[in-house]
């Protein structure tokens, strides 16, 4: 008997960490043998900067020169698009950037590597269990969602969850939105916005790996 009452308390401590992952929703029960890798993200873009002496709308591409007051410079800009214009018409064919007519120069765009269209600005992955954890507890329980979210989508974070054999799932957290969108699967719950808790755990993931969040949220 005494026996027997042991062998039943040893199953009984066994049986909750044997089923512990399982009580995550899916696809996020099946992930354990998955790698993590989280990205940092670029939620909003941001036009890029004029380079100096590029043409501006209704003008031929000047650098400023030194000791010129901006009159002079103002008036230095005239003379030349006046002289642009005049060449313009004796070589109908010429193209003067900055004239009527002329095709714009813009500089080519570097390439960037994006998430789900997002730029990626850094990357890491997820090495220690205690992290990986509590990403796949908190994206697995549908406590960690629910109706509190704002009307905009500029995601901060990116958790992409490898699995040669199963596929990736991915997710992009707004932490200024407060809301998670999953790419790859269908979503399990009835709301995508994070509870306090939640939220409070990807935070501190993204600041171990990432550093503070930017001032005005992302």
């Amino acid at each position: 008997m005494k026996a027997l009452t042991t062998s039943l308390l040893g199953l009984a401590l066994v049986l909750p960490i044997a089923t512990g992952c399982a009580s995550r929703t899916a696809p996020f029960n099946d992930l354990d043998q998955a790698s993590v890798t989280i990205l940092k993200l670029q939620g909003q873009e941001t036009a890029p900067a004029p380079m100096p002496g590029t043409a501006q709308p209704g003008g031929l591409p000047m650098l400023p020169i030194p000791g010129l007051t901006p009159e002079q410079q103002a008036q230095l800009q005239q003379g030349v698009q006046q002289l642009g214009g005049a060449v313009q018409q004796m070589l109908p064919g010429l193209q003067l950037p900055g004239l009527p007519g002329a095709q714009p120069q813009t500089q080519p765009a570097p390439q960037q590597m994006r998430f789900n269209g997002f730029v990626i600005l850094d990357q890491r992955s997820i090495a220690d269990s205690t992290s990986k954890d509590e990403l796949l507890d908190t994206f697995g329980h549908e406590d960690s969602f629910n109706q509190n979210r704002g009307p905009c989508f500029t995601p901060g974070m990116g958790v992409v969850f490898q699995d040669p054999k199963k596929g990736n799932v991915e997710m992009m957290v707004s932490f200024a939105c407060n809301q998670v969108q999953g790419n790859g699967f269908r979503w399990p719950y009835q709301f995508n916005g994070l509870s306090p808790d939640a939220s409070s755990k990807l935070r501190r993931i993204y600041e171990q790996n990432f550093g503070p969040l930017p001032p005005s949220g992302v």
